[in-house]
């Protein structure tokens, strides 16, 4: 620390009045000392001086971004890779860059392992084993990119110094031929001026030249002026121009004092007081300690302010230890404890996955034992997994026999239903379901399969038996078998628009269908309607009328009840349920109308209603239409029994005449 004598007075003015290139103080050194870098490197552009060390300036990297990298997924991590490596200052973001890299790695180190495991415990051989998603290529193709560019921006960087070195070499010997120079005092100068900017304007040199160039350019600067005797009023120009930026540099500093970043706050100060003490001269005596004192106290208070956060940042590092300690300890737990069965390993690895994720969100730990306590976690992790993975591996056998056992009763829910007395089997099927509860454990890739093929057979089972299913014969099958295929070859048939000969189309269609064999009961009833379903369906495609095709459809239907009187009579029933139930939520809508306005045309809750209700008097319309369509097919089929009843009776009495 310096003295305080040394912090009262800027030694950089007790050096000669006529001295152009100052040596500014930075924090806790004397000005004179001269510095390490006459100007910052690329690396260091960010405001890293030598007073920082390098744990502090990855402090300031970590908290600058503010973002929890351990939160991201590799979609996020990417991105915010791709944007380091792309922006316009990438050479500045090396230690985010690796922090990045690090997150990115350690977590696909967790992805794979999961990946793995799971491969391995859904049956598969670890030498079998391949995972390398997209993201990990291209998170590789950036890494590789930065890397050459990397290479190349160092390579150019040290060739661009060499180069600067032998400028800044040049134009110390252009000072040196300036001294005893015998020509006009003003031409004198300014070909000294042009000197100083051109030194200014050159960029830095390898750094183990730099001091020593500088120190070089200073000695022959400060002989210079001697020569020069610099005249009072180009002096005193000088002097006003520098007093005129330090204030600037001053205010900038002391508005640092509310910026609320304290990093950034830092980064700042230090390119001040490189300003400062590179860029600008001396000033008059009578200004030189208070703009002197000025700048230290503004300075100071940054400077405490960074001690204050430093202090704070050491606090939660520990605290983050401790918590990934007491996780560490919750992990050794299930190591020295491991599961005897599946269902508490299932638990574990439950609790496992969510203590691995909880530690790896914790922020960063003390730097000591960021290392130590990263290898500690990674290796409990594998001894986890070794345990689980030897557990399993000891089940494999019995995972085999459980495969079989299960295999086994679904042979058996097969042979009931190919046998002839399949419905007396109810509960032998009720003690199969049982059964196969009580197998143990299959592997996943397994089990979804069986129990898929299982509970279709079980659902088919008693499904039978609530519908009454009825086995039919090999012929009847046949039968069916046709007819299942004609129904399906429906949907290619291309059907007339015009009424009468829609009906005389269907009842060839229809006729056709009844030749290609007889099946009984349940499975009948079942075919035709599925042969319905598929011509209304048919209908309902074809571009006709609507009138026609509400005609064509209740053909259809009421065709189907011809031969089924109480049928009949139901489906007739069920529409004027239907027509009544229709025209109960009609009047209800209707009442609410009645609560608008007339000028509520405009309102959607008021449009809204008017569409039901027309929506509701469309449908009545088509039931009703239906209802017609029905009873006047009832009273064809009543006259055609009629007329068929009378025929028998009147044939009936003939014979009678004729035995008489």
């Amino acid at each position: 620390m310096a003295t305080k004598k040394e912090k009262a007075n800027d030694p950089q003015e007790e050096k000669k009045e006529e001295l152009l290139e100052p040596t500014p103080l930075p924090e806790g050194a004397s000005e004179d000392n001269g510095p390490t870098n006459e100007n910052p490197s690329l690396e260091d552009v960010t405001g890293t001086e030598d007073d920082e060390k390098k744990q502090s300036s990855e402090k300031d990297s970590k908290v600058e971004e503010s973002i929890d990298l351990s939160k991201l997924d590799f979609t996020e991590l990417l991105e915010e890779l791709n944007n380091r490596v792309k922006a316009q200052n990438w050479y500045t973001q090396g230690k985010n860059i690796q922090e990045i890299t690090n997150t990115f790695n350690s977590k696909f180190k967790v992805e794979i392992q999961e990946k793995k495991e799971a491969f391995i415990n859904e049956g598969g051989n670890e030498i079998d084993f391949y995972f390398r998603p997209n993201y990990k290529n291209d998170f590789d193709q950036i890494v590789r990119e930065h890397k050459k560019n990397k290479r190349t921006f160092y390579q150019e960087r040290e060739q661009s110094q060499k180069l600067n070195l032998d400028r800044k070499q040049e134009i110390i010997e252009g000072i040196k031929e300036l001294i005893g120079m015998d020509e006009n005092i003003n031409t004198i100068y300014r070909k000294f001026k042009n000197l100083q900017e051109s030194w200014h304007k050159t960029g830095p040199v390898p750094r183990p030249q730099s001091n020593n160039i500088w120190q070089t350019y200073k000695h022959h600067s400060e002989i210079f002026y001697d020569f020069l005797h610099l005249n009072r009023e180009l002096r005193d120009l000088d002097f006003k121009h520098n007093y005129e930026e330090k204030i600037k540099i001053i205010k900038q500093a002391e508005a640092l004092a509310e910026i609320p970043d304290v990093l950034k706050a830092s980064r700042d100060l230090n390119i001040f007081h490189r300003l400062w003490k590179n860029d600008l001269g001396p000033v008059a005596k009578e200004h030189r300690e208070e703009l002197w004192t000025r700048f230290q106290a503004a300075s100071q208070l940054i400077h405490n302010r960074r001690q204050e956060f430093d202090k704070e940042y050491d606090n939660i590092l520990e605290d983050n230890l401790k918590q990934k300690n007491t996780i560490m300890e919750q992990l050794m737990d299930i190591k020295k404890n491991p599961p005897k069965n599946h269902n508490e390993w299932r638990k574990r690895i439950d609790l496992f996955n969510k203590k691995r994720i909880e530690f790896q969100s914790i922020g960063q730990v003390p730097k000591n034992h960021s290392k130590s306590s990263w290898a500690s976690f990674r290796e409990l992790c594998r001894e986890i997994n070794r345990e689980k993975n030897k557990f399993y591996k000891s089940h494999k056998a019995d995972q085999k026999n459980n495969i079989n056992l299960k295999k086994g009763l679904i042979n058996e829910v097969k042979e009931i239903l190919e046998s002839d007395d399949w419905d007396s089997f109810t509960n032998r099927m009720k003690n199969i379901q049982k059964d196969w509860k009580e197998i143990g454990f299959v592997p996943r890739k397994f089990s979804n399969e069986l129990w898929e093929e299982f509970r279709s057979l079980c659902n088919l089972f008693f499904e039978r038996l609530k519908s009454g299913y009825e086995k039919i014969n090999k012929e009847e099958e046949k039968s069916l078998k046709k007819k299942d295929k004609f129904i399906k070859g429906i949907e290619k048939i291309e059907i007339p628009h015009e009424k009468e000969a829609f009906k005389s189309f269907f009842d060839g269609i229809w006729e056709k269908y009844n030749l290609l064999g007889k099946v009984s009961g349940d499975t009948n009833t079942k075919n035709i309607e599925s042969f319905k379903k598929k011509f209304i369906s048919l209908i309902d495609a074809a571009e006709m009328e609507k009138s026609l095709k509400n005609e064509a459809q209740n053909y259809v239907s009421f065709f189907m009840l011809k031969n089924d009187d109480i049928e009949l009579s139901r489906e007739i029933q069920n529409i004027k349920k239907a027509i009544e139930e229709l025209r109960s939520e009609t009047r209800q809508l209707e009442n609410n109308l009645d609560y608008f306005s007339n000028t509520s045309n405009d309102n959607p809750l008021f449009q809204d209603v008017t569409s039901r209700l027309n929506n509701l008097n469309a449908e009545i319309d088509n039931h009703k239409e239906k209802l017609v369509g029905l009873r006047k097919f009832k009273r064809e089929i009543e006259a055609r029994e009629a007329i068929s009843l009378e025929e028998n009776e009147t044939q009936s009495e003939k014979e009678n005449t004729s035995e008489e």
